[in-house]
C-alpha cells in the first residue's frame, strides 16, 4: 500500500485551511493510500461539527502528534522549536511516504516529493499557523512583540543554519499569491482552487448575511453600522467566538441592532440561513481568499465585499458581486442590489469549479503523476 504525509501542524483551530487539510486527505484515503497526518489535535468529533462527514476520515489517518504550539510565542521558545522539527522529521523519514502534501505552513524537510499549498503568501516557511495577534487571544503580547518574534526567528534560523524546505511545487489558492510567488523567484508554481462545500439556492428573502468568526480582523463593526443604517431590511450574523476573545465577542453583541439576528452555531448547522438570504456581506479586510465568499456564491447569494481584498478577487474571477470601499458607499450598494432582481441558480453555478470532488480528482492526479511545469491544474 502507497503510504502519503499530511502536514498540518495546527489543527485544534478550525478554518478554510482545515477543511482543504481534510478534503487532501480524503482524497488520498479514498486512493487507498495510508495516510499519516501531522497536528496537534484529532478530534473527530470537532471535526464533524464544523465540517460533517469529516470526522470519520479524520478516525482514518495516523496522527503523529505536532509540537507546535501557539503558547510558543510569549517565550523564546525558538531553539526548542527547531529541535522539535529534528526529531520530527526523523519520524517523517520512519514514514517513509510516497508522497507528502503540506497543507498549512512549516519548515519540514520530507523524504518524499513535497507540495506546499500557500493561502496569502506570508505563510511561506513560517513555524507557526499565523502572526495575528488574535491567533494568540489569551496572551497579553506587548506592542511590536510579534515582529520582534519573527526577527529573531529569522536571526536564529542563520545562526543554527535551518534552511526551509525546497517544495517540488507550490499551489497557490489565488491569482495575486500566484503572481507574488513567481515575483519572488517561484517558478514552480500553479493555482489550484480550493475545495468548497457547495449549498443549494432556497427561495430567497430580502435579507443580508454574514457567516464569520468574531475577531478584529473580520471587521465586523462594518456589518453592525450598515444594519443600523438600513433599519427597513433584516440582517444575518452566524458568527462563533473565539477562544481568549469572549471579551471581544461581548463587545459586539452589545452593539447588535434591532434589525440584526444573531447565532452562536456554525454554518453545518444552519445552512437554511444562508440558502435563504439574498445578499453576503463581507466585511473582512484579508487579502486571503475566505472559503466562505466561494460557498456564499454557491446558495445562490449575491456577494459583497471590501474592495483591495483577497475576496474582491474572487468575486472578480467569477464575474459577480460588488464591491465597497466604507460604509457610506455600502449602505446604497446594499439598498440598491437587495431591491434588483437575480437569479440564484444562475449564481450558484459560478461555484461549480470549487466542488470538492474536483478538488479531490486533481490532488489523486497531483500524487500519482506528480506535476511538471508543462502542467495546469487551474
Amino acid at each position: 500500500m502507497k503510504k502519503a504525509l499530511v502536514i498540518h501542524p495546527v489543527l485544534s483551530i478550525y478554518m478554510g485551511g482545515e477543511l482543504l487539510c481534510l478534503q487532501v486527505c480524503q482524497a488520498l484515503l479514498r486512493a487507498g493510500y495510508k495516510v499519516a497526518l501531522y497536528s496537534d489535535a484529532n478530534i473527530p468529533a470537532k471535526a464533524d461539527e464544523v465540517y460533517p462527514g469529516m470526522g470519520q476520515i479524520l478516525s482514518e489517518c495516523r496522527q503523529i502528534p505536532s509540537n507546535t504550539s501557539h503558547r510558543s510565542i510569549p517565550g523564546i521558545a525558538i531553539i526548542k522549536d527547531f529541535k522539535d522539527i529534528r526529531k520530527t522529521e526523523a519520524k517523517f523519514r520512519e514514514i517513509d511516504p510516497d508522497v507528502t502534501f503540506c497543507t498549512q505552513s512549516s519548515l519540514f524537510h520530507v523524504p518524499s516529493p513535497l507540495y506546499h499549498f500557500i493561502y496569502q503568501g506570508t505563510d511561506l516557511f513560517e513555524y507557526s499557523t499565523s502572526y495575528l495577534s488574535s491567533s494568540f487571544p489569551r496572551q497579553k503580547i506587548p506592542h511590536g512583540y510579534v515582529s520582534a518574534k519573527r526577527g529573531l526567528n529569522n536571526f536564529l534560523r542563520k545562526i543554527l543554519q535551518v534552511r526551509p524546505p525546497s517544495p517540488d511545487w507550490y499551489f497557490a489558492l489565488s491569482p495575486s499569491v500566484l503572481e507574488g510567488l513567481r515575483r519572488n523567484g517561484y517558478r514552480n508554481s500553479s493555482l489550484i482552487l480550493p475545495p468548497c462545500s457547495q449549498f443549494q439556492p432556497r427561495q430567497k428573502k430580502e435579507q443580508i448575511i454574514q457567516v464569520t468568526r468574531l475577531i478584529p480582523e473580520k471587521r465586523v463593526e462594518i456589518f453592525l453600522e450598515a444594519a443600523r443604517r438600513l433599519p427597513e431590511f433584516r440582517f444575518v450574523l452566524l458568527a462563533r467566538t473565539k477562544p481568549g476573545l469572549e471579551a471581544y465577542a461581548r463587545e459586539i453583541e452589545g452593539r447588535i441592532p434591532a434589525n440584526m439576528v444573531y447565532f452562536k452555531t456554525t454554518l453545518r448547522q444552519a445552512p437554511h440561513l444562508l440558502e435563504e438570504s439574498k445578499v453576503y456581506l463581507y466585511t473582512g479586510g484579508e487579502i486571503a481568499m475566505p472559503l466562505i465568499i466561494v460557498e456564499a456564491i454557491s446558495a445562490g447569494c449575491y456577494p459583497i465585499v471590501a474592495r483591495h481584498t483577497g475576496p474582491e478577487e474572487t468575486i472578480q474571477s467569477l464575474g459577480i458581486g460588488e464591491t465597497f470601499d466604507s460604509v457610506d458607499d455600502l449602505v446604497p450598494t446594499i439598498r440598491r442590489v437587495i431591491k434588483e432582481p437575480t437569479n440564484p441558480l444562475e449564481i450558484s453555478q459560478k461555484a461549480k469549479p470549487f466542488s470538492p470532488e474536483r478538488f479531490e480528482e486533481q490532488i489523486v492526479d497531483i500524487a500519482e503523476n506528480g506535476v511538471g511545469s508543462e502542467r495546469s491544474h487551474n
